[in-house]
């Protein structure tokens, strides 16, 4: 896969965009057989406390997150393993218009991209559209990333793609073909992000994970600067 290096930054005012495409955790729907995010007070001021703390709870897969080879392949990498390089990248925004809700991304939205060359790539489809990730019911119609597509983007040389639900794979499919062509060829998957206010384009990725040892998945915070 090519380097990419990162976003020279020297100070905010370099960025006349900043977006957010992240959900908020206690609002995300949650797949199915996954831990939902809550959070619950330790100590509180208004109960005599010197302090305010609190415990949360959520799973790797929570709201938006990044999965890692690691989720599916034996011996697969962790997101720690990592350089903060992979996650800090200049990123393809593209749209796809699918016929149905339901439907696949195909080769055809991949026919006029070039080489990724490492860099990232984004499908904003109709989840954004429909708004899926703010509605926190679980939806079994999504658009979906078909394995001859998800193989293309590995042959393209992408370092990460990313999708507007839960998963880059049809709801039901436990072969999950296209997380396994992205990951065996160590392409990192961020889910659940919401680009509905986002316009098709070129931007820089931000999608920091946590720093904690192990993680087959970790929630990030995502943005897109220009």
């Amino acid at each position: 896969m090519s380097a990419v290096s990162g976003i020279p930054i020297t100070n905010t005012s370099d960025f006349v965009e900043v977006q957010n495409i992240s959900v908020p955790l206690e609002a995300a729907p949650v797949f199915p057989g996954d831990p939902k995010y809550s959070r619950a007070s330790i100590s509180r001021l208004e109960d005599g406390a010197e302090y305010n703390l609190s415990s949360i709870y959520l799973g790797t897969h929570s709201g938006t997150h990044i999965d890692a080879p690691a989720h599916l392949l034996r011996g697969g990498r962790t997101i720690d393993q990592y350089p903060l390089s992979r996650f800090i990248l200049p990123v393809q925004v593209v749209s796809v218009n699918c016929p149905g809700n339901g439907d696949p991304i195909d080769l055809s939205a991949l026919q006029d991209l070039k080489s990724g060359e490492g860099e990232a790539l984004l499908f904003k489809t109709n989840n954004s559209r429909r708004r899926l990730m703010h509605n926190s019911v679980f939806t079994e119609e999504f658009v979906y990333l078909s394995r001859e597509a998800a193989a293309r983007c590995a042959s393209l040389d992408f370092g990460l793609v990313g999708v507007d639900y839960l998963s880059v794979d049809r709801y039901g499919d436990d072969l999950a073909p296209a997380h396994r062509a992205l990951l065996e060829n160590e392409i990192l998957i961020l889910e659940g992000i919401d680009l509905e206010a986002v316009s098709p384009g070129r931007y820089h990725l931000i999608c920091l994970p946590l720093n904690a040892a192990d993680l087959d998945a970790v929630p990030v915070r995502a943005v897109l600067v220009r």
